[in-house]
């Protein structure tokens, strides 16, 4: 082989080059070369899945933060197994082509020359961009990645976030190793509330739990900011029905503050001293949620702790339960959830003994569940029990007199954070603003501004690369000649079709099917299934 990637600028590359050589590893080579087959990643993911559940929040805010640049962020174990992946659909679309999915490895011996798989090698972060990478396919990414250790210091995982070359930048590499540190913490804050549920005192321990684990709700109604009439009008909706026991649905677009309501109605009960849990239903891998909601007991599957583990509705007993999109839920569990709604019990997984559990569940959804039971991908009676007290939450184009307000709140705050002046915003540069629709709605805003204290002037708002999805609403109104419905009942040809509909995005059609993400790469794979 010729030394024409070698890049000896770096020597941890170099090297690592030199190591790819002696595994034989090609230049033309496009997957890895050890992908794991559905059984063997389902076993992978529960032996891995301590690590998964506590990346989940923090993937999604490095998301948040470089959302719509072209960056998809992959959680590996210690092998370069990648367990989890979440980004931007069209660069996802490209990897996944190149079969950068769950299950599939990304170690120097199986893709040679990568961050994640370097960064093992080397225990310590690094950024591998361009020809950097020893596969030539790999040419098109810049990849950050940093070691995730444990509390005596092995290496368990590794988070990395990967751009096109063109994209790179070394502030990409702190940005994953302050995540990687996130998700490091995040682990021992969690092992240290285990070890506190053994406590007899269960106020004791409920307030522990609350300080480690975060179970506990840190915005008021007093926090909200807005005068619109409306708007204000729901403020006040929410406020009397947040004493009720009766369960409540909140509605609205991403970005218009569901959990930041949920808190405030929490906080405005008579359970504001007991723990408020929040769990996305749409952040957790299928395969795992069941045990983060209901708990389970030792022995019950692979890689249970030995003790076993309490779920979600055991720790907020007394408290909030808060179930972000809900309408990612899966079915099965969308009827155990509708018992205990309609029993108040829970059973561990790998029990048979009944807990009895006082909860006040708030869902969330961006979804239209109405058309998701029509769909058959949500459960009417579960809809019902769960819409009681309903609370629809308005975009932000349907409050523009707030958006002065709101630039004002935003750059006040974080002008403060940043310890950088604050921009001065024109008469001109209001109204143009105020004229924008803003499909992200206040985080969209908050972002904004954000933006314009960091570099120090006003971003053309025209210019902002704004992804402009279709409404998923208008996904299922579409006309199309076959009937779309859930995963479980379609072979591969329905597949085929609903990715056909969707011009091969991913997220639509996982949508679509009920399924997740991961779920629908996995099928993809059994059936051989790739998209352009």
């Amino acid at each position: 082989m010729s030394d024409k990637n070698a890049c000896p600028g770096k020597k941890s590359i170099s090297l690592s080059h030199e190591r790819c050589k002696k595994y034989e590893i090609s230049y033309n080579q496009t997957y890895s070369n050890k992908i794991l087959n559905e059984k063997e990643l389902f076993l992978k993911m529960e032996d891995s899945r301590e690590l998964i559940l506590a990346s989940a929040p923090i993937m999604n805010e490095i998301y948040n933060f470089v959302k719509g640049s072209n960056f998809f962020s992959i959680l590996t174990d210690n092998e370069g197994c990648i367990l989890n992946v979440i980004g931007d659909e069209d660069i996802l679309t490209e990897a996944f082509s190149f079969k950068m999915i769950p299950g599939a490895y990304m170690d120097e011996k199986s893709i040679g020359t990568n961050a994640m798989g370097t960064a093992l090698e080397e225990r310590s972060p690094l950024q591998v961009s361009g020809s950097e990478h020893f596969i030539n396919v790999y040419h098109r990414w810049t990849c950050s990645a940093c070691p995730i250790k444990d509390m005596d210091g092995n290496i368990i995982g590794v988070l990395d976030l990967t751009g096109y070359s063109e994209s790179v930048h070394s502030h990409t590499l702190g940005m994953v190793v302050a995540g990687a540190k996130a998700i490091e913490n995040e682990l021992i804050a969690n092992y240290y509330k285990v070890e506190l549920s053994n406590e007899k005192k269960l106020q004791k321990k409920r307030k522990m739990i609350d300080k480690i684990n975060n179970g506990y709700a840190i915005y008021t109604f007093d926090k909200i900011v807005g005068q619109d009439k409306n708007f204000l009008n729901v403020i006040n909706y929410a406020k009397k029905i947040a004493n009720s026991r009766s369960n409540i649905l909140i509605m609205g677009e991403s970005g218009t503050g569901k959990e930041l309501f949920a808190q405030s109605i929490h906080n405005s009960s008579n359970r504001a001293l007991a723990p408020f849990i929040a769990i996305n239903c749409g952040a957790i891998p299928i395969n795992l949620i069941e045990a983060e909601l209901f708990g389970y007991e030792e022995g019950s599957f692979t890689g249970a702790k030995a003790k076993g583990n309490p779920g979600k509705f055991e720790i907020a007993d007394g408290g909030t339960v808060f179930l972000d999109e809900i309408g990612e839920m899966p079915l099965d569990l969308q009827t155990r959830l509708l018992r205990v709604i309609e029993e108040g019990t829970i059973s561990r997984i790998g029990s048979s003994k009944v807990n009895v559990v006082d909860v006040r569940i708030i869902a969330a959804t961006n979804k239209n569940l109405i058309q998701e039971v029509e769909n058959g991908t949500f459960r009417k009676d579960l809809f019902y029990r769960l819409n009681v007290l309903p609370l629809r939450l308005p975009s932000l184009r349907e409050r523009k007199n707030d958006i002065t307000l709101l630039i004002e709140y935003f750059m006040d705050k974080i002008s403060k954070k940043l310890d950088k002046k604050k921009v001065p915003f024109s008469s001109e540069a209001i109204e143009k603003l105020s004229s924008y629709d803003w499909p992200g709605n206040i985080r969209e805003l908050e972002n904004y501004i954000e933006l314009a204290i960091n570099t120090e002037e006003l971003p053309d708002i025209s210019n902002l690369k704004i992804n402009n999805y279709d409404n998923i609403d208008d996904i299922m109104t579409r006309p199309s000649s076959i009937n779309l419905c859930s995963l479980r009942d379609l072979e591969k040809q329905h597949i085929i079709n609903v990715l056909k509909t969707t011009n091969n995005n991913i997220t639509q059609a996982a949508n679509i099917l009920a399924v997740g993400r991961n779920t629908l790469y996995r099928k993809m794979r059994e059936y051989e299934i790739t998209v352009p």
